[in-house]
């Protein structure tokens, strides 16, 4: 594949690619001026799972469980119905997006913005650009994918934990991943891939700033996804990691097979990531997009195969597909 030329289509100018193969990654790939294997993409939505596994290991250590009513651990802020009525939702269900919550996503903040709280972003308070996260329908009702949900989540964990959301990641996935260059930290200036609008645009800045962490604000490197999805490939087949076997089987299986989205479509997500049908084999990894970057990564649930990508265009989706075709089929 002539990737400058496909890039250029798009209007992207830079992508990182990491195939695995076997549980290893084989080949590694980046075009664009400057672009190294060390180069930071935002990963958008693949932030989610990334976060779902920081939080099935506070599971497994017992400080929350997936039934827990989050409302337990929210301080000053609940979750209500439209009504002001306070609505009982568990941790599961918001990492199934089943738990009827609302605001699929976030737009980010300019360079210089005064970012809002985890708090402000859950009550759609002032400096908060997005509205506030409700409970639109009731649990277990309706699948609605809800990036208010993981912001819910996250509030949970800086109560439980009481550290900063970067530095909770950062200790509980990131480093012991061996994941040199992903942080979820948004000052950071060194090794960041510049995005662009699908019109070649370049965004002001170079990228948005997501306060909204285990939602969308993860920056990362197709190497160091392929380091977390081989980890949980391992731990299926056996090897000690981070989560217990039974939990990282729970992250990879559907459990909602009778609610469907509210098209009637049924949708297959584990905790915190989506599961498929690639070619004849099946597959768990997300995907995502914030303004200016575009993401995929997908992991086989049986023979240690995979590929992750990152581009910097709005407009670079048919492309994200296309090498996912390419290596993966």
């Amino acid at each position: 594949m002539d990737f400058l030329s496909e890039l250029e289509k798009c209007g992207a100018n830079s992508l990182s690619i990491a195939v695995v193969r076997n549980h290893q990654i084989t080949e590694t790939i980046t075009e664009g001026h400057g672009v190294t294997t060390h180069t930071r993409f935002q990963a958008a939505s693949i932030s989610k799972m990334v976060f779902t596994m920081a939080f099935l290991r506070l599971v497994s250590e017992g400080r929350i469980s997936l039934e827990d009513d989050v409302n337990n651990y929210l301080g000053d802020c609940s979750l209500t119905d439209r009504e002001g009525n306070t609505v009982s939702v568990n941790a599961r269900q918001i990492l199934y997006h089943t738990a009827g919550l609302g605001v699929d996503g976030f737009y980010g903040y300019p360079m210089g913005t005064v970012l809002p709280t985890t708090s402000q972003i859950i009550n759609g308070e002032p400096p908060c650009n997005s509205p506030k996260v409700y409970c639109e329908y009731a649990p277990d009702e309706h699948w609605v994918y809800s990036g208010g949900g993981f912001m819910v989540l996250q509030k949970c964990t800086e109560n439980i934990t009481e550290m900063d959301f970067a530095d909770f990641m950062q200790h509980y996935v990131l480093s012991p991943l061996d994941m040199e260059d992903s942080t979820f930290r948004q000052d950071i200036t060194e090794n960041l891939a510049k995005g662009y609008t699908e019109n070649s645009e370049p965004i002001s800045g170079g990228h948005m700033l997501m306060p909204e962490q285990a939602a969308a604000g993860l920056w990362t490197t197709a190497n160091d996804m392929a380091k977390f999805g081989i980890h949980i490939q391992n731990i299926l087949r056996g090897e000690s990691g981070l989560i217990p076997q039974k939990l990282a089987a729970m992250m990879t299986s559907p459990q909602h097979s009778d609610v469907f989205d509210m098209e009637g479509t049924k949708c297959c997500t584990g905790l915190g990531c989506y599961l498929k049908n690639i070619g004849d084999k099946q597959y768990f990894g997300h995907c995502g997009g914030n303004e200016g970057f575009v993401s995929i990564a997908n992991f086989s649930l049986k023979d240690g195969d995979g590929c992750c990508t990152f581009i910097n265009s709005d407009g670079a989706v048919p492309l994200l597909l296309k090498i996912q075709n390419e290596f993966l089929k």
